[in-house]
């Protein structure tokens, strides 16, 4: 089956995207079914795409992302002023494969045979440095863009049939701003590999109605949208050999915690006992206790005063 092309312009009719994009599993999408998602899980992807939980509304991150798009470009016209780049308003979808594809851009290279595609990142620096650094002490090592992101971009420029892919990423610091190029090559091997994990995803999962496993690293929040309230009934866990070391986990942390917040309770009087009315506190190791008083103006509540207690290196 050919690959169809919508014209959407995902900015303008999110609307329509959104539409276009529930009845698939969208290159975003990938990464979680295929085990890698870094802000998703295969218990989310289906809970989204059965509709038991809606799209995720336009919040402050997406917005950044959707904002600093516009700044990768002009990034990349900035350095690469010979290549012919412009951003990618099209639909791409495998309506047998149920996939989907919105790559962010498009490129020609001179030199370079074909079109490639573009997937913008825009990173900030101390995640860029801890997930994107062969070394993350090195500023000059090399650059690998997390598996998620390759995946995602794999799955974009095999439904475009782009000649080559690249992921744009736009590193942000407070004075600093730079631009890293990462190519991802096309992988017939991997792409199959995309195609396989969908099929059985929508075959085991969105066809049948069961639910994937709940992540537990991954899906605080899908639980809590997912059942908000309790229906005042009792499952038998007695066969579930796991929730017994639950529970006990539970209990341990739970001990860990209020242990923890005694000692931290004790180790603040004492502080607060030494440094008196002063607000500052110098150590012979370097160190500094701050104590100053914060004050909390009101308007529900009556107005207090507080003081904050911070250990800095000096």
């Amino acid at each position: 089956m050919p690959i169809e092309r919508i014209a959407v312009d995902p900015t303008k009719h999110r609307a329509e995207w959104l539409a276009l994009r529930q009845r698939d599993i969208t290159a975003s999408d990938v990464p979680a079914v295929c085990g890698e998602g870094m802000f998703g899980s295969p218990a989310k992807v289906w809970a989204e795409k059965r509709g038991l939980i809606p799209p995720v509304e336009l919040n402050d991150a997406m917005k950044r992302g959707m904002w600093g798009e516009a700044a990768v470009f002009s990034a990349i016209e900035w350095e690469y002023p010979d290549w012919e780049v412009r951003r990618a308003k099209v639909y791409f979808r495998d309506a047998e494969a149920r996939l989907g594809a919105t790559p962010d851009g498009a490129v020609i290279i001179p030199g370079r045979d074909g079109v490639g595609i573009i997937q913008t990142k825009v990173i900030a620096k101390p995640v860029f440095q801890m997930h994107w650094l062969a070394d993350p002490e090195d500023d000059y090592s090399q650059v690998i863009a997390p598996l998620g992101y390759q995946l995602q971009t794999l799955t974009e420029s095999m439904l475009s049939d782009a000649d080559y892919a690249m992921i744009a990423a736009l590193v942000v610091d407070t004075f600093k701003w730079s631009l890293h190029i990462v190519p991802v090559d096309r992988n017939p091997g991997a792409e199959q590999v995309i195609r396989n994990r969908v099929a059985a995803f929508c075959r085991d999962f969105l066809d049948t109605g069961v639910q994937p496993a709940i992540d537990p690293e991954r899906d605080e929040d899908l639980v809590k949208r997912l059942f908000p309230k309790d229906v005042g009934t009792t499952i038998d866990l007695s066969g579930d050999n796991e929730a017994p070391m639950l529970v006990d986990e539970l209990a341990i942390a739970r001990a860990l915690k209020k242990e923890g917040e005694g000692r931290e309770k004790i180790a603040k009087t004492a502080l607060a006992g030494k440094l008196g009315e002063n607000a500052y506190g110098k150590l012979a190791d370097g160190r500094k206790i701050s104590f100053k008083t914060q004050e909390r103006g009101g308007y529900v509540v009556e107005p207090t005063s507080f003081r904050v207690m911070r250990v800095s290196k000096g």
